[in-house]
């Protein structure tokens, strides 16, 4: 569910299932760094790289 008031480029911090704000968690991979966006009810939503521009 998007939030119609909500910036269209944050999509990844809202459960698609209930609508609630998603927390950020970091996760180390290694071979970097990874965001995970956790729901309160459902678990991890969204996995994101905040770096992946600069991996070319």
């Amino acid at each position: 569910m998007r939030d119609p008031f909500g910036r269209e480029d944050e999509w990844y911090r809202t459960c698609s299932e209930c609508g609630k704000d998603c927390a950020p968690e970091p996760l180390g991979t290694g071979v970097g760094m990874r965001i995970a966006f956790r729901c309160p009810v459902h678990g991890v939503h969204t996995i994101v790289d905040p770096f992946n521009d600069l991996n070319d």
